[in-house]
């Protein structure tokens, strides 16, 4: 039986340890690290469920509430509003009721100025300067305020003056309200890129309203976790703008701890 010499066997368990070695360092190469600074969110997840409830809806505030308490109603907002008569302001823009003309009060001292009837009327008797030419910098701003107009999706309310409607006030509404106002950077312009490319293609919208109802799932750090597809709208490039539109303008400041429920998500 032939024995291997003591320098042999050294030899052996050297080349033996090298080849261990170099496949220990070619798996740790090749095993993706994934780094704590370079961490990305995990992407949301789009699904369509259907819808079991119809729930509130939460509208803008109008700055104009008489902090009444409706009998019964299906809106909510900052402050409780009652109205005899429900409507909605015709112009289509962000939220705001034009406030009431301002009334000028009559001049009385003009009533003991009017000049004598005997005697020829000038224009400087009647209060009246003649006319001079001004430049458009020169002229006083308008009392006129900016007509009224609303963005909140109002199907059955009837057009008027300005938007009124029966509000019950929500603990949360401010948040709901920073959420809008950041969707409304990326909503109109994501809508307006689907509008172009259906005309581009020969399409034409319909006649008709075109709605895409979402439930969000936000992390409790206001990450977009989940877009579920309640409502489509018919059309998959307005349901695409709505979902981009979402996924554009998150990630949403930190929700309410009141909105957090027991799994550390906030559903709207």
């Amino acid at each position: 039986m032939n024995r291997l010499h003591p320098q042999q066997k050294d030899k052996k368990k050297i080349i033996i340890f090298i080849v261990l070695s170099m496949l220990l360092h070619i798996a740790l190469l090749l095993t993706p690290w994934s780094k704590r600074d370079q961490r990305k969110a995990p992407p949301f997840i789009v699904e369509r469920i259907t819808p079991d409830k119809i729930k509130k809806q939460i509208v803008d505030d109008t700055k104009m509430a008489n902090k009444l308490i409706p009998d019964a109603t299906r809106f909510m907002s900052k402050r409780d509003n009652a109205v005899e008569e429900e409507t909605k302001a015709a112009r289509t823009a962000k939220t705001k009721n034009s406030q009431p003309s301002v009334l000028m009060k009559p001049d009385t001292r003009m009533e003991s100025q009017k000049p004598s009837p005997s005697k020829s009327l000038k224009m400087a008797d009647l209060g009246l300067k003649p006319y001079q030419q001004r430049n458009p910098s020169q002229r006083k701003p308008s009392m006129t305020s900016p007509p009224s107009a609303t963005d909140d999706y109002l199907p059955d309310i009837k057009s008027g003056f300005q938007t009124a409607l029966n509000t019950r006030e929500f603990k949360f509404y401010s948040y709901f309200e920073r959420i809008k106002d950041r969707l409304r950077m990326y909503w109109e312009p994501q809508l307006q890129k689907r509008v172009n490319q259906l005309y581009a293609k020969g399409q034409t919208l319909p006649d008709a309203d075109l709605t895409t109802q979402l439930q969000i799932i936000l992390t409790r750090r206001g990450e977009l976790s989940k877009i579920s597809i309640i409502r489509n709208s018919g059309l998959e490039e307005i349901d695409l703008a709505a979902l981009k539109a979402f996924e554009l303008a998150a990630p949403f400041p930190n929700p309410p701890s009141g909105m957090i429920e027991s799994n550390g998500h906030v559903n709207l």
